[in-house]
């Protein structure tokens, strides 16, 4: 068909000026923003005159995933010129050889290094926003266990094993014989909903907290708490804990070496018979794990009324004492990643379940949302952060649906997640650091983020690819 000259034009127009329509529906240009970080050692363990040079600082957008990396001057500022606005998370750290800390600290240090570190999480920053951030390293835990693997995740709900082949690995990270006797084993209990400006009007979260993504309970609103912001700083809140059993010297660790536990010790890749007399089956063995020669298992039968019928006994492999199991049917950690792990050892009392006559050296108490205690209200053990020897905080792995920490930094300044989420068969690993005369050292900066890598099918006993 001829078009006549007139039509063409007309056309042409047309389009030009559809073309110049969607430009300029894209909406203004956001203009780049400069971002400072001041950067400071955290005192409240010694004032100590750590360099401010040479700390590494990241800022990281929570939704492109972009990351940008500065090292401060001399003065501990880091510079970030002509970044997009955005949400972003924000961390800093320095590791500091043993022969430079000992000559600043004037203590003696078993590793071959310690790491600090700082984070703020969910931060906005636009132009209307104070971009100058304040992030104060502190001295992170240093121990010789360290959480290594944590599968959370689960596998597939219709072709896996659900959530029964979860489990937690703990590893020797030194380089002597260590023993599991009497080591605790929690998740720790906390707000695991995202707040609104309504919910923090209601005076029960914390508010002071530097940490946009730390604003968990006040426990020093509890009913029955006479402390004040100790209470939320210093300590932590059990929902459940979980005893490895022992003389003190009978589960040996090599150096080197780790322990499983496993939710339920069976072979989940072949059929087993429940405690209801039923098959306990998957449909792709492929999708789950053989967790029937773990270390230890998590078994409920006998302590509560209704255990799960695939929370079966395995004679072969130990049980942890149950202390606390907060009503749940198993050990099952949160498939989303709104936990926190912790591990720790204390010399005081904690009762075993139901024991009600043995004085508990640690405390309870209510969530500071609760107005009345009844004979119903969930009550959560205090624990000090001073008694934990390693801690992970787990993170759903989209930035928008992330819960409160229940984690200060002092215990992890970062978090882990698996890339694919829930019932995905993936599991969080700890970093390999080096290997000494072929004894894996993982890495322990006491940042999640930077420690943790992940596995796309979890592998007791195995290691970071």
């Amino acid at each position: 068909m001829k078009i006549s000259p007139l039509l063409f034009l007309a056309v042409t127009v047309i389009l030009l000026g559809a073309g110049s329509c969607r430009k300029n529906n894209d909406g203004p240009t956001v203009a780049p923003i400069t971002v400072v970080v001041k950067t400071s050692y955290d005192s409240s363990g010694g004032a100590y005159p750590f360099p401010l040079n040479g700390i590494t600082v990241t800022l990281k957008n929570t939704i492109t995933g972009a990351q940008l990396t500065q090292v401060t001057d001399n003065t501990g500022l880091g510079l970030f010129s002509n970044i997009s606005a955005g949400v972003y998370d924000a961390q800093a750290f320095i590791s500091i050889k043993k022969a430079q800390y000992q000559t600043i600290t004037g203590l003696l240090l078993d590793a071959d290094s310690v790491t600090l570190n700082a984070s703020l999480s969910g931060l906005t920053l636009n132009s209307t926003t104070n971009n100058t951030l304040s992030l104060a390293l502190q001295l992170g835990k240093i121990g010789d266990w360290v959480i290594k693997q944590i599968y959370y995740a689960g596998s597939n709900t219709s072709n896996g094993a659900l959530y029964r082949d979860q489990f937690i690995e703990i590893y020797n990270n030194s380089n002597k014989v260590l023993y599991a006797d009497s080591m605790y084993i929690t998740q720790l209990y906390g707000n695991n909903t995202s707040l609104s400006a309504t919910d923090l009007s209601k005076g029960y979260f914390v508010s002071d907290a530097s940490d946009a993504l730390y604003k968990q309970f006040d426990w020093s609103k509890s009913l029955g708490m006479t402390m004040g912001d100790p209470a939320w700083k210093n300590y932590v809140y059990a929902k459940t804990i979980f005893r490895v059993p022992g003389n003190g010297t009978q589960y040996p660790i090599q150096p080197g070496k780790s322990f499983i536990i496993a939710a339920t010790a069976q072979n989940h890749q072949a059929p087993y018979v429940g405690s209801d007399g039923k098959a306990v089956s998957v449909k792709d063995p492929s999708l789950t794990i053989d967790l029937s020669h773990a270390d230890f298992e998590v078994y409920l039968g006998g302590t509560i009324s209704n255990p799960l019928p695939s929370d079966v006994d395995n004679l072969n492999v130990p049980n942890l004492i149950v202390n606390e199991s907060a009503n749940n049917r198993d050990l099952i950690l949160d498939n989303t990643g709104r936990d926190a792990i912790a591990i720790f050892k204390t010399a005081e009392s904690i009762p075993v379940y139901g024991d009600v006559t043995t004085p508990a050296g640690y405390k309870k108490y209510p969530d500071p949302s609760i107005t009345a205690i009844t004979s119903t209200t969930a009550v959560y053990y205090q624990v000090p952060n001073s008694a934990i020897i390693d801690a992970v905080q787990i993170q759903n792995p989209s930035a928008t649906t992330r819960v409160p920490r229940k984690l200060a930094n002092a215990l992890d300044a970062g978090a882990t997640n698996v890339p694919d989420g829930q019932y995905t068969s993936e599991s969080s690993i700890r970093k390999t650091a080096r290997a000494i005369s072929g004894r894996i050292i993982l890495m322990d900066t006491n940042n999640s983020t930077n420690d943790f890598d992940y596995l796309p099918l979890a592998a007791p006993g195995g290691f970071a690819k």
